[in-house]
């Protein structure tokens, strides 16, 4: 046994140790070199301190034995790449990489040092490599450009494309950095911004070519970026709208929608119907005893528990009188309470709710006009007599459809030498429109004006997007099954 408490008077000391486990955000990028010939690294490793070097590629970690790349399988921690990773020696000592040419390499470095050291270990890391064709390489920056916000919302970023048109070997690399706030991001692909908040936006275009004869060429035809101005973002070429589920207390067979509309040219309009069996309904099942404790009880009858719990309908009742404070679990049927010891546990809810089945409606009357500049299209549905098993309950789903294409190398037709106007079929973007004429774009309209040299063939080529479906008034009808 001790005599003295080291601890209680001080006479003892502790040393914790100081790691560090760093991720390069950027790669070293080969792309367009010929040979990887190894790395060099800098910094330096004071005697008692660490330092181990891993590298992902691929979305895997890789390691050397002496010139050979090997899987790393170690742990994915900072003890585990010290303990497996590779020395700074044993890095620099690799001259050839072959199977790294045109990859994305991310360094992986630990760190490790007693925590009394007076100096830490520190590294950079970079690449050797080597092109046996000449590069020559611009790199141009925008403007910052600002963001439409709805009053001080903050705008979401939906969507950002680069089209490019590039010929030989050349190539044109496109990025993105983001401001949030008073911040900016470091410059990073296209496709990293979507569903980021956004008060400004800069591109960093990289314009590359092997030869200046004209044999290779770079340029970007146009970049597009979308964004919210603050509310939800809502992407992609379709929208829903569902009616409320109902039960009509009657066996159905046949649904009927009508939807007045504006003209649709490129966009589509698409009905659905889910028929369904109504529901079943507990009241006041009788759980069990409260212990006092927290505990849960099944939903069920003899064992069994019910399935398709409506969460909303459930109520909880202790000697009669509602428990306000309970937890539920519909996908286990069960039900969690902490109420006072010996209270009778009752429990009312629906149950049985059967999962919705869409069935697609038949297109019946497809854009019959009326003078007040709107369409009418019908849809109609009949359940087939075998599958007709008591479904009183039923909802339908109206799908609004924008297709998105490209056209490329439209022919409009012969320039006349004076102004001419086409109307393009579909409705283009106008910031993607390219024409060999100088031209003007009225996108309400979808005609392009332009004027070109006599017996010029004018050539168009454009990306387009559906009109945005508005739908002025729409109804549904059922009637019960024959």
């Amino acid at each position: 046994m001790l005599q003295f408490n080291t601890m209680r008077f001080g006479t003892d000391t502790f040393s914790t140790g100081k790691q560090a486990l760093l991720t390069a955000k950027k790669p070293l990028d080969t792309s367009g070199q010929t040979s990887v010939e190894g790395f060099v690294i800098d910094g330096a490793q004071p005697s008692g301190t660490n330092r181990r070097f891993v590298f992902k590629v691929d979305d895997k970690l890789y390691k050397f034995s002496g010139n050979n790349i090997v899987e790393y399988t170690g742990a994915k921690t900072v003890d585990g790449i010290l303990s497996g990773g590779n020395t700074a020696n044993e890095v620099t000592a690799v001259t050839n990489i072959p199977a790294w040419v045109g990859k994305k390499i991310y360094p992986i470095i630990a760190l490790d040092a007693p925590g009394n050291a007076v100096a830490l270990p520190t590294a950079k890391v970079s690449l050797k490599v080597r092109s046996a064709t000449d590069v020559y390489e611009q790199t141009t920056e925008t403007a910052e450009l600002e963001l439409a916000a709805a009053g001080s919302a903050s705008p979401r970023i939906v969507e950002v494309n680069a089209k490019t048109g590039c010929t030989g070997a050349g190539t044109a690399n496109v990025e993105i950095r983001i401001k949030n706030g008073d911040t900016w991001t470091d410059y990073m692909p296209l496709s990293s911004a979507k569903d980021k908040d956004a008060n400004a936006v800069q591109f960093r275009i990289t314009y590359r070519v092997t030869t200046l004869s004209g044999a290779d060429t770079a340029k970007v035809d146009s970049i597009v970026i979308k964004s919210t101005m603050g509310a939800a973002a809502v992407s992609g070429e379709i929208a829903e709208l569902y009616s409320i589920i109902t039960d009509y207390e009657h066996t159905l067979g046949t649904c009927a929608v009508s939807i007045r509309h504006d003209r649709l040219i490129d966009s589509k309009i698409g009905a659905y119907v889910n028929f369904m069996q109504p529901t079943k309904v507990r009241t006041l099942l009788p759980l069990g005893v409260a212990s006092g404790t927290t505990e849960q009880f099944m939903l069920g009858v003899d064992g069994v528990k019910d399935t398709g719990i409506d969460q909303g309908t459930i109520q909880l009742f202790a000697n009669g009188k509602p428990l306000l404070n309970f937890g539920y679990n519909t996908e286990v049927s069960e039900v969690t309470v902490n109420t006072t010891a010996g209270a009778a546990i009752t429990a009312s809810y629906e149950y049985g709710h059967q999962q919705e089945v869409w069935r697609t409606m038949d297109l019946e009357i497809d854009q019959q006009p009326y003078d007040d500049g709107t369409y009418l299209t019908r849809f109609n549905y009949t359940l087939p007599d075998d599958d007709i098993n008591g479904q009183t309950v039923s909802n339908v789903r109206i799908q609004l459809y924008r297709p998105t294409g490209t056209v490329e190398g439209e022919s409009l037709g012969v320039a006349t030498g004076l102004v001419q106007q086409f109307v393009l079929r579909h409705a283009a973007k106008a910031e993607t429109i390219q024409c060999n004429a100088d031209f003007s774009y009225d996108a309400d309209s979808q005609i392009l004006t332009c004027i070109a040299p006599k017996d010029t063939e004018i050539i168009c080529s454009y990306d387009w997007i559906g009109e945005n479906p508005t739908i002025r008034q729409w109804s549904a009808g059922w009637s019960p099954a024959v």
